[in-house]
């Protein structure tokens, strides 16, 4: 968790895998090949989630706004009638078709939002953000985006608010790296970092490959390739963590937020609604103000939610 001015942020700081290239073609590369890739992944997992609706699929709530409304009035207006369809539509839904299709919808909204991580400088970055809207008003109708509770703060993961606030974190890090060839610390192998080497292709035990670190590829186990040797980083620490705009990791961005509810912070009611995931954020139900690019920054004034709004929470 990061301090700010009125309430803090949960931050992923990096993942494992390659260092991706700090800029240049190969990073253009590296950014649209996994744009891409989860793209394909939150639609895949959003087709599956429809799928599973079956025959009440064509009786959702339609998504039928425009993704960016300036106009407060106007998008509560949309989320109010929004929130209403989906409690309807809820209602006649079975739980066992809920329990399948929440998971699928789940990763769609993940998928998008790391998506739109890689591709917000890319022709694409609009179908990345149809794509977080999409699943989310799918998820936020069926399954809620709710508002905790915990250490008398007000929690809220929104993928909406989160995904609209585009900013980063970079981290000054100390770390061991080892060879993308041969697996020895770069130190101690013959590789040389850059150059090509053949490698035989296999699957990790979480299941990516090892020529592209990715789940879904063409590449076959026992198939020799040429591989540029990189470095791998781990056994990493983090020294100090910065705010910015665009972060060397495009997955290093906030994950959480805390949330202020001003003078309803100490409501009986509204606290025991967040502590039993009653209260929930409105924000997935319609249009967004639009991206905040943090052009102007004052990290003593955020103070907002994600689109530069403090979105409507309603309890259910």
């Amino acid at each position: 968790m990061a301090e700010r001015s009125g309430g803090r942020f949960k931050m992923l700081i990096m993942q494992a895998g390659p260092i991706p290239p700090s800029g240049g073609p190969l990073r253009e590369r590296y950014l649209d090949h996994h744009g891409r890739e989860a793209l394909e992944v939150a639609a895949s997992e959003y087709a599956a989630a429809i799928e599973l609706l079956g025959d009440r699929a064509p009786s959702i709530p339609s998504l039928d706004f425009a993704l960016i409304e300036p106009d407060e009035d106007a998008r509560r207006a949309i989320q109010r009638d929004k929130r209403a369809q989906w409690i309807e539509f809820w209602s006649e839904t079975n739980q066992s078709t809920l329990d399948a299709v929440e998971p699928h919808i789940k990763k769609s909204v993940n998928a998008a939002m790391d998506a739109l991580n890689y591709l917000e400088d890319h022709e694409l970055m609009e179908v990345a953000h149809a794509a977080i809207h999409r699943a989310a008003f799918l998820k936020r109708g069926l399954f809620g985006c709710p508002v905790l509770l915990r250490d008398d703060e007000y929690r809220t993961d929104c993928p909406i608010n989160i995904s609209h606030l585009r900013m980063g974190v970079s981290a000054g890090l100390v770390s061991d790296f080892e060879c993308s060839i041969c697996g020895e610390l770069v130190e101690d192998c013959d590789h040389q970092m850059g150059q090509l080497y053949p490698k035989v292709a296999s699957r990790t035990d979480e299941g990516t490959c090892t020529i592209c670190d990715s789940v879904h590829c063409e590449h076959s186990e026992g198939e020799i390739l040429l591989v540029r040797a990189h470095a791998n980083a781990l056994n990493i620490r983090a020294a100090e963590v910065s705010f910015v705009a665009r972060p060397r990791y495009p997955l290093a961005r906030i994950v959480e937020e805390s949330k202020d509810m001003g003078p309803l912070h100490d409501d009986p009611r509204l606290r025991d609604a967040a502590k039993h995931g009653n209260l929930n954020c409105d924000a997935d139900l319609g249009p967004c103000k639009g991206f905040n690019e943090m052009k102007n920054w004052d990290l003593n004034d955020m103070s907002q939610s994600g689109d530069g709004e403090s979105e409507q929470v309603d309890e259910v």
